[in-house]
């Protein structure tokens, strides 16, 4: 397995494991009030006990959205309760969410030689995140963009996403 180099994460990571990481960041940053540098401290630190992360690991059982939720919330949180499991299990409910309001979200892919390059690279982020990620090295090569849509929230531009690229239907992590 080939370590990819990065000064971003504090374990080595090959890069599929940097994309995935990269897709942890990106959900952090969409769905909850905080920035790039603290989605970054969250992510070392709660995995920053491992010496690396490869593809195939334990942790690519669950999608990246399962991981922004807990790092945000912690396990303990019970995050994954909704609505009335959560009144039932006497549990306080979760608010942090960024509020709703109009935000254009880009698709960003790179240029890919498809017989050389890993082809499940791509970005969707609020367009004024962008630049951030291309400035911390989270954006490798060169990239273009490929379709941008305005939406209430990440959730709302989750489902255009899904329709555009022919994914079926865009649902959240239960």
């Amino acid at each position: 397995m080939e370590i990819f180099k990065n000064q971003v994460w504090v374990f080595k990571t090959d890069y599929s494991s940097f994309l995935y990481c990269r897709f942890i960041l990106i959900d952090l940053i969409s769905r909850f009030p905080i920035n790039q540098d603290e989605a970054i401290k969250r992510i070392n630190s709660f995995w920053g006990h491992l010496e690396e992360v490869y593809e195939g690991d334990i942790m690519y059982h669950e999608l990246p959205e399962y991981w922004s939720s807990n790092m945000y919330w912690g396990h303990d949180s019970v995050w994954w309760k909704k609505g009335d499991e959560r009144i039932k299990y006497n549990l306080q409910e979760l608010k942090a969410y960024r509020f709703d309001k109009s935000t254009k979200y880009e698709l960003w892919e790179p240029q890919i030689n498809y017989s050389t390059d890993y082809i499940d690279d791509f970005v969707f982020a609020d367009n004024k995140e962008i630049q951030e990620l291309i400035d911390k090295h989270l954006m490798i090569g060169k990239y273009h963009k490929k379709w941008e849509v305005t939406a209430q929230n990440y959730r709302e531009a989750l489902q255009a996403l899904y329709i555009f690229k022919g994914w079926g239907e865009y649902r959240e992590v239960q």
